[in-house]
C-alpha cells in the first residue's frame, strides 16, 4: 500500500520547474554547445582582428606621412605606396634542390634592388642613402602588418562562411601569438621612423664598440664593411653591415672573400641576437659553435660552405631577446650586454687561436642608427 501511494502522489509544479531549470540548459548545451562555442570563438577573433586592422592602419598612416616628408610630389605618394605595400616575391621552385641557394639569392637581390629603386623614384634626389634604407625598413614592417591582417581576415571570413568550428578555434588559440608579433612590427615602424638602433642591431653595436677610429676599412661586399685591426696579438677583421642606415648587408659574402684572401685565419666568431625562451632574461649572453645568423639562409650557407672548405671553426655568441625587443628600440639591458660579449670574444681568441693568427669577428644584424 505504501508503494502504491507513492505513485499516486500528486506531481508538484515546483518539481517540474526544478527539472526545467536543471536539465533544459544541459540539453541545450548538449545539442548546441559547439555552435555556441563557435560563435564565441568568432567574436573573440573578430575583436582581435579589429585591433590588427587598427595597427595596420596606424603603420600605413605613419609610413605615408614620412614618405610625404621626403617626396618629390606629395600627390603621387599614396598611390605609389599602395602599390609597394601590395607587392610580393615568389620564391624559386625547390623540387630539385640543386642550386636553390643561388636562385633564392638572385630573387631576393632583384626584389631588394627593385624596392630601393621604387623608393628612390618617390623621394627627392637629395635624400641620403641611409634615409632611403630606413624608409625601406619602415615599408617592410608595414608590409608585414598588412600581410598578417590579410591572412587572419581570410581565415576568419572562411570560418564564418563555412561555419567551421575547427578553423575558428585554431584561430582563437593562435591569436595571442600573432597579436604579439603584430605589436612587434608596429613598434618597428616607429623605430625605423626615428632611425634609432633596434635590438637586432646588437651585433653591429658590438663591432662598433671595438673600433677606435683609426682602422683601415673597405667595402668588401654589398653594403658590408670590413675593418682591419689587432686584438690580443691577432690580426682581426671586423665585419658588419654599413650603417647608419637600416642595412643587414651580405656578411656571408664578406666572410667568404676574407677566407679566400687570408689563409692564416684560424677562427670566425659571429655575434647576433637570438630569440629568448619565456623565462630567460633579456640581454643574457650565451656562446657556442656554428653560424649565428638568421634570415632566409643564403648568407648562412655561404659562411658554412667557406668555413668547411678552409676547415676554419665557427664560434657563435648570441644575445637573447624577444621578437618585440629585436625589432623595436634597443633596451638598456641589451646595450649592457656589450661588455660581456667583448669578454667572451677575448676568451675565445685566447683559448682557440695563437698570437700571429688571423681572426674574423662578424656582428650580424640591422645597422639602423649604428655607424
Amino acid at each position: 500500500m505504501e508503494l502504491l501511494s507513492i505513485f499516486e502522489a500528486p506531481f508538484k509544479d515546483t518539481d517540474f520547474l526544478t527539472i526545467l531549470i536543471l536539465y533544459i540548459p544541459f540539453l541545450i548545451f548538449l545539442l548546441y554547445g559547439q555552435r555556441i562555442q563557435f560563435h564565441m570563438s568568432l567574436m573573440e577573433v573578430g575583436g582581435m582582428l579589429s585591433q590588427l586592422e587598427k595597427m595596420k592602419n596606424i603603420a600605413r598612416f605613419e609610413t605615408l606621412n614620412i614618405f610625404k616628408k621626403f617626396a618629390r610630389d606629395e600627390k603621387t605618394v599614396e598611390e605609389a605606396l599602395n602599390s609597394l605595400v601590395e607587392s610580393f616575391m615568389i620564391f624559386p621552385e625547390s623540387m630539385d634542390p640543386y642550386g636553390i641557394v643561388k636562385k633564392v639569392e638572385h630573387i631576393v637581390d632583384v626584389r631588394d634592388d627593385k624596392l630601393i629603386g621604387d623608393i628612390k623614384k618617390i623621394v627627392r634626389e637629395d635624400v641620403e642613402e641611409s634615409q632611403v634604407r630606413n624608409l625601406e625598413n619602415m615599408l617592410e614592417a608595414t608590409m608585414a602588418l598588412e600581410t598578417i591582417y590579410k591572412i587572419i581576415r581570410h581565415y576568419y571570413l572562411l570560418a564564418k562562411k563555412m561555419g567551421s568550428y575547427i578553423i575558428a578555434v585554431q584561430l582563437q588559440m593562435l591569436m595571442p601569438l600573432i597579436f604579439n608579433e603584430a605589436k612587434a612590427y608596429l613598434s618597428a615602424v616607429f623605430a625605423f621612423k626615428l632611425g634609432v638602433p633596434i635590438g637586432d642591431g646588437i651585433g653591429p653595436l658590438v663591432i662598433n664598440r671595438l673600433l677606435n677610429g683609426n682602422e683601415k676599412w673597405e667595402i668588401l661586399a654589398k653594403e658590408t664593411i670590413v675593418y682591419e685591426t689587432s686584438i690580443e696579438g691577432r690580426k682581426t677583421y671586423l665585419v658588419k653591415a654599413h650603417g647608419p642606415g637600416g642595412n643587414v648587408g651580405k656578411p656571408g659574402e664578406a666572410i667568404k672573400k676574407l677566407l679566400e684572401r687570408d689563409k692564416n685565419i684560424k677562427a670566425v666568431i659571429m655575434i647576433d641576437a637570438a630569440l629568448k625562451l619565456e623565462g630567460e632574461k633579456s640581454g643574457s649572453v650565451a656562446d657556442g659553435v656554428g653560424a649565428a645568423i638568421g634570415g632566409i639562409g643564403v648568407e648562412k650557407y655561404k659562411i658554412e660552405e667557406a668555413a668547411t672548405s678552409y676547415k676554419v671553426p665557427l664560434y657563435a655568441i648570441v644575445i637573447k631577446q624577444s621578437l618585440l625587443e629585436a625589432i623595436s628600440a634597443m633596451k638598456k639591458e641589451i646595450v649592457d650586454s656589450v661588455e660581456e660579449v667583448h669578454r667572451r670574444i677575448r676568451r675565445i681568441i685566447n683559448e682557440y687561436t695563437s698570437e700571429g693568427d688571423s681572426v674574423i669577428i662578424a656582428g650580424i644584424g640591422n645597422t639602423i642608427g649604428i655607424p
